[in-house]
């Protein structure tokens, strides 16, 4: 489980949402910093006021990057220049840094951002001393949520007590993959029956465990997680197979939008020009997506996809801010879903997915651990990508120009070399992407030579011919100016000249250096 997954059962966040809600909601209102520290460090620490108010932050109206409590102005902190810490000024027992582990966005009731931040402990150390002293083992709150089918078996496994059940679990599997039929009209009665499967192991294994694994919310999340990962990891390939059989179609409609959509600009799809960047890891990390086993995995692709992505728009932004002109907010660009929603498509028409709609509903349908612990995170990464689905069947893009010389963010061979896996082959298409590449790349250098030996030819015959024409007539603004003197009367022009190189040519010998003389509008 991530730290920004664990807020609903972090004591001081429930607390800011019950029993201090005025804090909450003042914090809310003017935007103010909500800092949470994880849950693990506050153990057997009270939640008071105090400390609410003691990790609610302000901007300082003295020095920038420093900020004071809402508990009391004299304890001030200040954030790092790296973004990835506070620092202690005054008014704790004493200094001492705190790392910010992860951080949400929040929207206040007229839509404007604040921010949630999940510390590594608390701002105060004598608190962090107390819990280090008073709570329970370093491993109790430990658990996390495995993202693939071996984290999930291993985590299973490493417990002597699971043995029976599991035991008994890989029986009923087995039977399930060679005796039960499954038809595409029916995915439900699947869906229904393994969800069963994994609420009974899950039960089963709880009461296996100590007392003190069945009354952390942490370790129950994470056991949720990794039986849906073994069952489903176990009956993925008969049961995907189904799924791809039953959603054929919209496979096959995704992969002919994504041919058509070669080419295309993020720009063109309505992407504001400042956040337009090429994506490549965000590309990379899609294109695993058929060759994932699990829902699990499938969904965290989907996240790593868009944190990627907006990872690489950030420093694509810090890259090319000017910093005398920048403002606040060109500093502190917020990714909206409306930007997300296209930059997405052309991710997706990259990484070249046989089976992306396929893999949308296979998540949809048999990933229910989320449904009582996601805090919103990995499903508004599943409901993103669902919209950009929907953008990419409802919308033409025939009529979009295509850019003739657009370098295509990463080849096929490219996503073959980096993703390596299992249905590296699935990419290929009856046209070689890294060939395209290859070839487009050498006719444009070839191209690039031809007019290059075309404009020193035509410059030569250019300088030869105002030698002849020239009055000789010196000028204080030098050769340039000269060149804009009437030919004298009775010199053959060179209209002749400019016929034969054409207009390309011929609007280059009109204005040889791109300047302009006079008053400009």
């Amino acid at each position: 489980m991530t730290e920004v997954d664990e807020l609903d059962v972090n004591p001081l966040f429930r607390a800011l949402q019950k029993e201090y809600l005025g804090l909450y909601e003042k914090a809310q209102e003017n935007c103010y910093i909500v800092c949470i520290p994880q849950t693990s460090s506050l153990a057997n620490i009270t939640v008071t006021r105090k400390l609410a108010e003691t990790h609610i932050l302000k901007p300082s109206p003295y020095f920038k990057s420093q900020y004071q409590t809402l508990e009391s102005s004299a304890k001030v902190v200040q954030l790092e220049e790296n973004g990835k810490e506070f620092q202690t000024v005054e008014g704790f027992s004493e200094k001492h840094a705190v790392k910010i582990l992860n951080e949400e966005l929040g929207y206040n009731q007229d839509y404007k951002p604040y921010k949630i931040l999940i510390l590594e402990c608390p701002f105060d150390p004598s608190l962090k001393v107390r819990a280090t002293r008073n709570g329970t083992p370093a491993t109790a709150n430990s658990f996390s949520a495995f993202q693939t089918y071996t984290e999930s078996c291993n985590f299973l496994k490493s417990f002597a007590e699971y043995k029976m059940v599991l035991r008994q679990v890989d029986e009923n599997l087995k039977q399930f993959n060679a005796n039960y039929m499954i038809l595409k009209d029916y995915l439900s009665e699947v869906q229904h029956k393994l969800k069963s499967l994994c609420q009974q192991v899950t039960q089963d294994c709880l009461k296996c465990s100590q007392y003190a694994k069945q009354q952390d919310p942490k370790f129950r999340e994470t056991l949720d997680y990794s039986v849906e990962s073994y069952v489903m990891g176990t009956v993925h390939s008969k049961v995907f197979s189904v799924v791809k059989e039953t959603y054929e179609r919209d496979d096959k409609l995704l992969f002919t939008k994504s041919r058509q959509l070669h080419n295309v600009t993020a720009e063109q799809l309505g992407v504001n020009k400042k956040i337009a960047c090429p994506l490549p890891q965000a590309v990379v990390e899609l294109a695993n997506l058929d060759g994932l086993r699990t829902p699990l995995e499938k969904l965290f692709c989907l996240k790593s996809t868009i944190d990627n992505a907006s990872q690489t728009i950030q420093n694509h932004l810090e890259e090319n801010r000017v910093p005398p002109v920048s403002t606040a907010a060109e500093e502190n660009y917020c990714l909206t879903s409306d930007d997300l929603i296209p930059i997405l498509v052309t991710v997706i028409a990259q990484a070249q997915c046989r089976y992306f709609a396929s893999n949308i509903h296979y998540i949809e349908t048999f990933h229910w651990a989320s449904e009582a612990n996601d805090r919103g995170n990995l499903s508004y990464c599943l409901v993103t990508f669902k919209a950009a689905v929907e953008y990419m069947k409802n919308t033409s893009f025939d009529e979009m120009e295509r850019q003739p010389r657009l370098k295509r963010e990463i080849s096929l061979e490219e996503l073959r070399r980096a993703t390596n896996g299992p249905n590296a082959a699935d990419l290929s298409s009856p046209v070689n992407g890294s060939s395209v590449v290859q070839s487009g790349a050498s006719h444009y250098d070839r191209q690039l030579e031809r007019i290059s030996q075309m404009l020193k030819e035509s410059n030569d015959e250019l300088r030869k011919t105002e030698k002849k024409q020239s009055n000789h007539t010196s000028s204080i603004f030098g050769e340039s100016y000269e060149r804009l003197q009437k030919p004298a009367e009775g010199l053959p022009t060179r209209k002749q000249d400019k016929e034969d190189l054409g207009d390309f040519l011929t609007s280059l010998q009109n204005d040889m250096f791109g300047m302009n003389f006079g008053k400009q509008s």
